[in-house]
């Protein structure tokens, strides 16, 4: 685990707006509003390149690699929740 605190507090912002993009991604909030979801992506897409933008600057991100430490997710335009 990094030492970081940049990185912790980043990571759990991420983590944060996933969630939140996830659930936006539902069948039934997608439904309601496909607007919604796609702010939500934004708005995860966002805190994920500020992670991503961080660890090319922190000295910490060198010798622990945080990159392993986000979720893997679909974020392409083309994934669509099942239904």
């Amino acid at each position: 685990m990094t030492k970081c605190l940049e990185c912790k507090n980043l990571k759990r912002v991420y983590e944060s707006k996933l969630t939140r993009y996830l659930a936006a991604r539902s069948a039934v909030l997608y439904r309601i509003s496909t607007e919604f979801a796609a702010k939500q992506q934004v708005d995860m897409e966002r805190a994920k390149n500020d992670v991503e933008e961080h660890l090319l600057t922190c000295p910490f991100a060198a010798r622990v690699k945080c990159l392993a430490l986000l979720p893997l997710q679909e974020s392409s335009a083309l994934w669509r929740p099942r239904l």
